[in-house]
């Protein structure tokens, strides 16, 4: 594969010819990998990131029930994709893990219903201060910690122990709480996968 390099989300400054944007959605991080090619498209977006697909305002309940990438299947995206722009794998909505302070030094990447978190899901079946990423120090291994949260973090439907850290690989399918669920790619494999979509 040309997509080789996975970064970290430690805040540390990185080179690049052409400034990051954060995309709202899949098909337009596709689009930016198609205009920079792999090695740039890494170069400028390092992070692992997190997939989300959200149900249309209408349909949402009072908690705000998301629907997810986790509840397709989702060895069947690419080829539902490929030939459809609304697919949806290119609707999902991009969550890049990193510090939402980038001068932080703090190496813990907090998620929550509080609007202080990295990463806030606004449902009330996650707790304010949820779980949190972080990466094994001199590796590009990613891992994700329970916080004690009363409704409990799952990895691919098994439920994590409160504090103990969790390796994860691209596909595992993160739910925070019954409602929320996201999909775990690293920088290398969401390359990977809009590599596969061109």
């Amino acid at each position: 594969m040309l997509c080789m390099r996975m970064s970290n989300f430690e805040g540390k400054p990185k080179e690049k010819s052409v400034e990051e944007v954060h995309h709202q959605k899949a098909i337009d991080y596709l689009k930016s990998f198609q205009e920079l090619g792999p090695e740039e498209f890494l170069a400028v977006y390092p992070h692992a990131i997190l997939l989300e697909s959200y149900l249309a305002p209408s349909s949402r309940t009072k908690l705000g029930r998301v629907e997810t990438i986790a509840e397709l299947d989702i060895n069947d995206l690419d080829s539902q994709t490929k030939s459809h722009e609304n697919g949806p794998l290119l609707q999902a909505r991009v969550i890049p893990l990193e510090k939402r302070d980038k001068s932080s030094s703090e190496r813990m990447l907090f998620v929550g219903r509080s609007p202080n978190n990295d990463i806030v899901v606004p449902n009330k079946m996650v707790s304010k201060l949820h779980a949190y990423f972080c990466q094994v120090p001199g590796s590009e291994i990613i891992q994700l910690v329970d916080m004690n949260s009363t409704n409990g973090t799952f990895i691919n439907g098994k439920k994590i122990s409160p504090s103990v850290k969790m390796n994860l690989q691209d596909e595992d399918v993160i739910s925070f709480g019954p409602e929320t669920r996201m999909a775990y790619f690293s920088a290398t494999g969401f390359c990977q996968l809009l590599e596969s979509l061109v």
